[in-house]
């Protein structure tokens, strides 16, 4: 049987969406997707996750700084409370049941914050010489490239040490989770890419978007694969 991975939609406008790089790519892997809502039931969200088999954590807008300690930063962009409250929920829950969670752009750095660590509201304004991770090119175009750690899981699904990546973020994993450990660079020293420090189960989350780039760059669908075949063995 197929498993079922759940997808957080983005919310906006009285209106739920989820871009179809997101469902094709669960597809394509073998997987049957699932989106869901940021409903505010817990005990609803929580229900859901008996009956899935792995997370998948979309991108979207910024993460509201209050879920690691901080004030709102002049860079600091738009936040969505409610779907912070649910995707928080269903991570940290995922987590405790070793489900298998891949995170994606703000789904890495909710990974991060959902289980201890910050993040940049701007590395704009908080790093010294970014490169531009606003890209001005084709969604699926790869921009730049990152180093990956041999030693990670990522590099075992990958098979490659640099990876050309697309980029479409101003904030990017700061503090990274005592339970989480880098495992991706891209030149500038931003962190690409976290995982689960001890390789329990696979937890897993990339700061660019793999969903936009794996019809030209096939390699891409191997982040999906990966988390379908964990999926299935839950």
């Amino acid at each position: 049987m197929k498993p079922l991975i759940v997808i957080t939609c983005s919310f906006a406008d009285e209106k739920i969406f989820l871009n179809r790089g997101y469902y094709e790519a669960v597809e394509k892997a073998g997987g049957i997707p699932v989106g869901v809502a940021p409903l505010r039931e817990k005990d609803v969200l929580s229900n859901l996750l008996d009956r899935v088999d792995g997370l998948l954590l979309s991108g979207g807008p910024d993460v509201d700084p209050r879920h690691f300690g901080e004030n709102p930063r002049p860079g600091l962009g738009e936040v969505n409370p409610l779907r912070d409250e649910a995707e928080i929920f269903l991570c940290r829950e995922a987590v405790k049941r070793r489900k298998p969670v891949l995170g994606i752009c703000r789904g890495v750095q909710l990974i991060n914050i959902a289980l201890g660590g910050t993040v940049y509201q701007d590395i704009g304004s908080e790093m010294e010489k970014p490169l531009k991770h606003r890209q001005e090119a084709p969604r699926w175009y790869a921009s730049h490239d990152v180093n990956v750690s041999k030693d990670s899981l990522l590099y075992r699904i990958l098979e490659s040490d640099l990876v050309p990546v697309n980029s479409f973020h101003h904030q990017a994993v700061k503090d990274v989770a005592k339970i989480l450990k880098p495992v991706a660079f891209s030149q500038d020293g931003v962190v690409e890419a976290v995982e689960g420090a001890s390789g329990e189960f696979f937890l897993l989350g990339v700061q660019w978007h793999p969903e936009e780039m794996w019809r030209e760059y096939p390699l891409q669908l191997k982040l999906f694969e990966a988390l379908v075949d964990a999926a299935r063995m839950k």
